[in-house]
């Protein structure tokens, strides 16, 4: 009697074990997610071994990676309210769980930020004679507008804009791993790459949802270095339509408290609606544009 009760509880136990093997797990940590930096991050867990898609919105289904039964998913924001559908299956079976991202908001039109960022960069790359030349067509420009000039002052006003023109093409040549491109992919791509800044956007069809500007921290301790990053620090904060002093200003007081102390800490700039999420790596500063 002993033995059939022992190899009853036995069975029973193999069954129990054998249907907790055919479950498929799948969990999110919310129900719904916000933009965090240029994306919103929809995490999770599910069966070790479960081949993990997701789609946004009625979009096709993307494979997503499962690392010791989490995984981590990257939705870039639109100005949209979206549905992300994501999809487990293991065992034999399959398991969805549908969570909502919220609409995000724009940072600018990317046309803009683009073309104003690149004319800055541009005409400060001109020698100082051309930088002359650029103001003083401007002035003429102006006066010809109003109908001021003579005839003769408008030959050499013609001159003048063929000169600059000149100079800017020849600058951007030189410049052009510096510059934004012309026209971004949708999604978050790479915009710029070069030794001291790199910097990275999300377009969802021209609305600029966020930028991320990424330095090494040890550009921060070379002058050149600290110059590239600057530069294109400033002039990002001046195209989106931030006060470029203020927000420049409170960045250097913030890196000023952070060289002896832990670099871990966020540092959030605001100015005129545009915030500038700063932090340290153990070895880059980065900085997220947002709105």
């Amino acid at each position: 009697m002993k033995k059939t009760i022992v190899g009853l509880v036995t069975s029973l136990g193999l069954i129990g074990l054998l249907a907790g093997c055919g479950t498929t797990k799948l969990t999110t940590t919310k129900t719904n997610y916000r933009q965090n930096g240029m994306v919103a991050v929809v995490k999770g867990s599910t069966t070790k071994k479960a081949d993990l898609q997701y789609r946004i919105n009625h979009n096709h289904f993307q494979k997503a990676t499962v690392k010791d039964g989490t995984y981590v998913i990257q939705v870039p924001t639109t100005t949209n309210k979206q549905t992300v559908t994501v999809q487990a299956k293991a065992n034999g079976k399959t398991v969805q769980k549908k969570v909502t991202i919220a609409a995000g908001t724009s940072v600018g039109q990317y046309a803009k930020i683009a073309a104003q960022y690149n004319q800055a960069l541009i005409g400060m790359a001109l020698s100082k004679a051309d930088q002359t030349k650029a103001q003083e067509l401007q002035k003429q420009a102006a006066a010809a507008k109003a109908g001021q000039l003579a005839p003769a002052d408008l030959m050499t006003l013609k001159q003048r804009q063929q000169e600059v023109q000149a100079a800017m093409q020849q600058v951007q040549q030189t410049q052009k791993d510096q510059l934004l491109p012309t026209t971004p992919k949708n999604g978050v791509t790479e915009w710029v790459a070069t030794k001291h800044v790199t910097i990275r956007g999300s377009v969802d069809n021209q609305d600029v949802m966020g930028m991320t500007l990424i330095t090494p921290v040890k550009a921060l301790k070379d002058k050149a270095a600290l110059k590239d990053f600057g530069t294109s620090f400033a002039l990002i904060a001046q195209a989106t339509g931030a006060d470029s002093k203020k927000v420049m200003s409170e960045f250097s007081d913030y890196t000023k408290k952070n060289k002896k102390g832990s670099q871990t800490t966020m540092k959030t700039i605001e100015s005129n609606g545009v915030k500038f999420n700063t932090g340290f790596s153990t070895s880059d500063l980065y900085i997220y544009i947002t709105k």
